[in-house]
C-alpha cells in the first residue's frame, strides 16, 4: 500500500470480488465512514470561526529562536556549512562520520489485560468527571459497562514481544538501547508492569522506564492516556538525542538503519500523508465520548496555526516516528501550559480532548521552523542588501522586477505540455542522496526513499494557490510527494501578499517595523504567499545550494552562523515507504488483512495492526488466535532478550 493512499478505501477495494456477504457489509460500512470523514473535513470550515479571528500568543514568535542545547553533530561545522551553501559534500568526509551513529528505540506499553491494573483503572474511571458524564448515556445506548468503553485501547495481545522481535531482526545494527515505558500497577505497593517474556539478564539493552521517572508531577499518575505519556517522553534518562518511537502495535518489515530516521546531511526523516489533512481549528462536540486521536490532532494543528499560519497540515503516517529530545524541550518551553495540561489528562477525552499530539506536533514544527528560517534569512539578510534595517526603493524595485519576470515565465510555462522546469540546471538537495549517504557510512536500506527536502521549499505548498486572496478551507489541495518540485507552479501577487506601499516608488523607505509587519503577513497570515516566495527563490537560484539566494552574504558573521545552526537543527526530508495499516475487528476481516501483509513480506517496510475488536469474548478469542498465528509465522525467531 502506498504511504499516501487512503487506508479505508484501499482496504475496501482490495479483493472486493471475492468477499462474502459479510465482507461486503464491512466494505460498505468502511466506505460510508470514509465518505463522512471527507464531508466533515470539507464542510467543517463552515461550522467553526476563522482561525485568524482567534487570539495569538504575542510572546511566542520571539521565543521560537531558542538554540538547541545539544545535537548529534556540530550544527556549525565547516562541512555542514558547505553543504547548505553550495550543496557539495566535502571530499574529506568518509564513513567514519556516520558509522558510529546509534539511535535508541522507545516504546509505550501497557498490559491492560492485567487484572490488577484493570481494577486500578476502574477506580480512577469511577472518580473521573469525564467518565461520569458519559456513563449513563453510553450504557443506555450500547448496553455495555464503563470498563468496556476503551477495552481495545488497553488490551494486550502480546504485540510488544513481536514488535521487539521485528526490531531485533531488522534494526539490530541501528539502535543502542530499547526503552519501554511502563506503568505502576499498584500505587500503594509501587509495583510496576514488566513484559512476562522479558529476560531480566537483558535489562542492560532493554530498559524498563516507569512513568514516575518521566512525569515531574507524580500526582498525575497512574495515567491511562498515551498522549499524556507521550508529552513527557523526552524526559527518559539517557535516551539518545534523536530516537525512534513505536507503539507496541507497529512492526518493522524490512531492514532499517539510521538513514531511515535521521542523518547529518538530510536531518529528520518524516513520513506524511498529504491526502489526509488535519484542519487548523478545534472541534470538540459536547455530546460525544472523545477517545480517538483526531481531536488531539486538530488541537495540535490549532496551536501550530496560531504560531505559523492557519494551514491544513498533513497527517503523520502510522509508521515508527522520529523524535528529538532537544526539540521537544524547545517545543515544551514554547507551549508549557499546553504540555502541562496534556500530562494532567489521565484519560483521553478529559479537558475537552485538548491534548498535544507529540509526533504530529514535532514533525510540523520542524517543517515550519525550517521554512521560517529560510524566508526570514532572505527577507532580513538578502532583500535588505545594505543591511541598514530599511527596505529602500532600489532594493524593492530590484526584487519586484524579479517577481514580475517569475510570474511571466510561470504563465508561459503553464501553457506548455509537457510542462518544463523553470531552470533545467536546478538541483534538489535530495539529488544523489544515496551516494552521499554511502560516502558518510550511512547507506540507505530501501525502507525509506527520500522524495523532498525542506531545503528545497515547503513540501506541501498548495497546487494552483490563488495569491490574490486568503485561502479558504480545502479549496486548494497540496502538491503530492511524487510531484516533481521543479514542475510546481505559483504566481506571487504583490498587491495582496506585500501591500501597495511595497510596490510604490513614492514610498522611499520601509522601516524595520513596517518590513516586519509585511513579513509576518507574507510568511504566516497568508502562508501561501510565503510558500510561493520560497519556491521562487529556490527555482531561480543561479547556483546549487542556498548560498546565492537565502544565506547571509558574510560567511564569517554571527548572523550567518546562527542561520546555519537553525537550518541544521530543523533540517528534514519527506520520505516514502511501503506500509500498511489495518484494524482487527472480526475473524474474517482479520484473517484477510493479515494474509495480505504476509504476502508482502519481502517488500512491506512497516505495518501497524490496530486492535479494534469489540468487547465480545467469543470474537475476541477468535481474533486473538488468528493474530497469534500470524505473529508466530511472521516473526518466528525469539529476540535475544526473551526468556528461554
Amino acid at each position: 500500500m502506498s504511504t499516501f493512499f487512503p487506508r479505508s478505501l484501499y482496504q475496501a477495494f482490495r479483493g472486493q470480488c471475492s468477499y462474502s456477504a459479510k465482507g461486503l457489509t464491512i466494505i460498505l460500512i468502511a466506505l460510508f465512514l470514509a465518505f463522512n470523514l471527507i464531508v466533515y473535513i470539507h464542510f467543517s470550515d463552515l461550522l467553526n470561526p476563522p482561525i485568524q479571528d482567534l487570539p495569538r500568543k504575542a510572546d511566542q514568535r520571539e521565543s521560537s529562536s531558542l538554540v538547541m542545547s545539544r545535537h548529534p553533530f556540530p550544527p556549525t561545522s565547516d562541512w555542514m556549512s558547505d553543504w547548505l551553501y553550495n550543496q557539495t559534500v566535502d571530499s574529506k568526509l568518509d564513513e567514519s562520520v556516520g558509522k558510529g551513529l546509534k539511535i535508541d528505540v522507545v516504546y509505550t506499553w501497557v498490559n491492560g489485560s492485567d487484572p490488577t491494573l484493570m481494577a486500578v483503572k476502574e477506580r480512577y474511571e469511577d472518580a473521573s468527571p469525564f467518565f461520569q458524564k458519559f456513563r449513563a448515556a453510553r450504557n443506555a445506548r450500547v448496553g455495555q459497562s464503563n470498563s468496556g468503553l476503551t477495552a481495545n485501547r488497553y488490551r494486550d495481545m502480546d504485540e510488544l514481544r513481536y514488535s521487539v522481535r521485528s526490531v531485533a531482526e531488522y534494526a539490530s545494527t541501528m539502535f543502542n538501547r530499547i526503552h519501554i515505558l511502563t506503568t505502576v500497577v499498584d500505587p500503594e505497593t509501587q509495583e510496576s508492569q514488566a513484559p512476562s517474556w522479558l529476560n531480566n539478564a537483558s535489562l542492560d539493552v532493554i530498559q524498563l522506564v516507569r512513568h514516575d521517572v518521566i512525569f515531574k508531577d507524580k500526582t498525575l499518575l497512574p495515567s491511562f492516556n498515551s498522549l499524556a505519556i507521550e508529552s513527557q517522553i523526552h524526559h527518559i534518562p539517557m535516551v539518545t538525542d534523536v530516537f525512534l518511537y513505536l507503539n507496541d502495535d507497529v512492526f518493522l518489515g524490512t531492514p532499517m538503519a539510521a538513514a531511515d530516521v535521521w542523518t547529518p546531511l538530510y536531518g529528520f526523516v518524516f513520513h506524511m500523508e498529504p491526502t489526509l489533512l488535519v484542519p487548523p481549528f478545534m472541534h470538540t462536540p459536547d455530546n460525544t465520548l472523545n477517545v480517538g486521536e483526531w481531536d488531539s490532532l486538530q488541537y495540535s494543528n490549532y496551536l501550530l496555526s496560531m504560531q505559523f499560519g492557519p494551514r491544513h497540515r498533513s497527517y503523520l503516517a502510522h509508521v515508527p516516528h522520529v523524535l528529538s529530545v532537544p526539540l521537544l524541550d524547545e517545543i515544551q518551553s514554547m507551549w508549557p501550559e499546553e504540555f502541562e495540561a496534556t500530562s494532567s489528562h489521565r484519560f483521553r477525552g478529559e479537558g475537552q480532548a485538548r491534548d498535544v499530539h507529540v509526533s504530529f506536533f514535532m514533525a510540523h514544527y520542524v517543517a515550519e521552523r525550517l521554512r521560517e528560517t529560510q524566508l526570514s534569512s532572505f527577507w532580513f539578510n538578502r532583500l535588505d542588501a545594505n543591511q541598514d534595517g530599511i527596505l529602500d526603493w532600489s532594493e524593492r524595485e530590484q526584487f519586484l522586477k524579479r517577481v514580475d519576470n517569475w510570474n511571466q515565465v510561470q504563465y508561459e510555462k503553464s501553457t506548455q505540455w509537457p510542462p518544463l522546469p523553470y531552470f533545467q540546471n536546478f538541483s534538489s538537495f535530495v539529488s544523489n542522496s544515496e551516494d552521499h549517504l554511502r560516502q558518510l557510512g550511512m547507506p540507505p536500506t530501501g525502507s525509506s526513499t527520500y522524495r523532498l527536502s525542506g531545503l528545497d521549499g515547503y513540501p506541501f505548498m498548495l497546487a494552483s494557490a490563488n495569491t490574490t486572496s486568503t485561502v479558504q478551507g480545502l479549496d486548494n489541495r497540496p502538491y503530492m510527494v511524487n510531484d516533481d518540485v521543479q514542475l510546481r507552479r505559483c504566481h506571487l501577487n504583490i498587491d495582496f501578499c506585500l501591500g501597495s506601499d511595497f510596490k510604490s516608488s513614492t514610498v522611499e523607505a520601509i522601516d524595520h517595523d513596517a518590513s516586519t509587519t509585511i513579513f509576518q503577513r507574507l510568511a504566516f497570515t497568508e502562508f501561501h504567499c510565503g510558500d510561493c516566495l520560497l519556491h521562487m527563490l529556490r527555482q531561480t537560484a543561479t547556483e546549487p545550494g542556498l548560498g546565492s539566494e537565502i544565506l547571509p552574504v558574510e560567511k564569517d558573521s554571527k548572523v550567518y552562523q546562527d542561520v546555519v545552526s537553525d537550518l541544521t537543527k530543523y533540517n528534514y526530508v519527506i520520505a516514502m515507504s511501503s506500509y500498511t495499516f489495518v484494524s482487527l475487528m472480526d475473524p474474517f476481516g482479520s484473517q484477510t488483512f493479515l494474509n495480505q501483509i504476509m504476502n508482502k513480506k519481502a517488500t512491506e517496510a512497516f505495518f501497524c495492526i490496530n486492535d479494534n475488536v469489540n468487547n465480545n469474548p467469543r470474537v475476541e478469542a477468535q481474533v486473538r488466535d488468528i493474530f497469534k498465528r500470524f505473529l508466530d509465522q511472521r516473526f518466528p525467531t525469539s529476540s535475544p532478550w526473551e526468556k528461554p
